[in-house]
């Protein structure tokens, strides 16, 4: 999503689209796999939608529906979204990326660490989104970014999508994440764990996309290792496409 990444490019050294993908598509991702565990509450949602739209339009003889994933039941339990972030946990959590960004990327992991240096990072990009209704500490807010800066990425852009199209894709998020007990009803530490993991990793997808505009090669790359990082979250990018009313299933899944 344009300015979410800025943040980072301006205070950050020449090299930082090369070690944004190195981190990207290596140890970006562990902090929010380990959490995660495979189980991408986004896709099992999808695959759900999709299981129920086949079930309905067989005795019809319809062919399958693609209309964006709905909540059904109560809605979504706000608490089970909020967490209440501490600041000693998050400059944990920080200090943990950068320690895991080491090992395949001391440069990238370097800038990383003057980066969070300068200030509080979570809330400089809490002001950045702001303005587009997300809230920092809101748990299925970080997915909703990291779910759409992660399908951009892979289509190659990163543009803002309208205020309607980012609303419903952060109600299929918030339904996602409240479904879901591991997240849900995880505690704050573990909730604030994650959302940080995903506002960070949404930053670097933002840079990287944004530094690599002007090179077809290093864009398709960075889509590359997106994609690679979100397959191993059990999310497969190019099954979605992106509606006004959100997330749906592509017409050739």
């Amino acid at each position: 999503m344009r300015g979410l990444g800025a943040a980072l490019i301006l205070v950050t050294a020449t090299h930082w689209a090369n070690s944004a993908q190195a981190q990207i598509d290596s140890q970006g991702w562990v902090m929010i796999t380990s959490t995660v565990t495979h189980s991408d509450p986004l896709s099992m949602m999808l695959d759900d939608r999709m299981a129920q739209d086949a079930a309905r339009a067989r005795p019809a003889g319809r062919p399958r529906a693609t209309e964006p994933p709905s909540p059904r039941g109560t809605p979504a339990d706000a608490r089970a979204l909020r967490y209440l972030p501490s600041k000693a946990r998050r400059s944990a959590n920080l200090a943990a990326f950068v320690q895991k960004t080491r090992a395949a990327d001391p440069a990238g992991a370097a800038d990383l660490q003057q980066l969070f240096a300068q200030g509080d990072f979570i809330e400089r990009l809490g002001a950045l989104v702001a303005p587009h209704g997300l809230h920092i500490d809101n748990v299925a807010d970080a997915y909703a970014m990291w779910w759409l800066t992660a399908w951009e990425a892979v289509h190659g852009n990163n543009d803002t999508p309208d205020p309607a199209t980012l609303a419903a894709v952060r109600r299929q998020a918030a339904t996602a994440v409240a479904a879901t007990p591991g997240i849900a009803g995880a505690s704050d530490a573990k909730k604030q764990e994650l959302a940080e993991a995903l506002w960070v990793q949404s930053a670097l997808i933002d840079a990287s996309i944004e530094q690599a505009k002007r090179d077809p090669a290093q864009l398709r790359a960075v889509g590359n290792a997106v994609r690679k990082g979100a397959q191993a979250m059990g999310l497969d990018l190019h099954r979605l496409d992106l509606a006004p009313g959100g997330f749906v299933l592509a017409h050739d899944s």
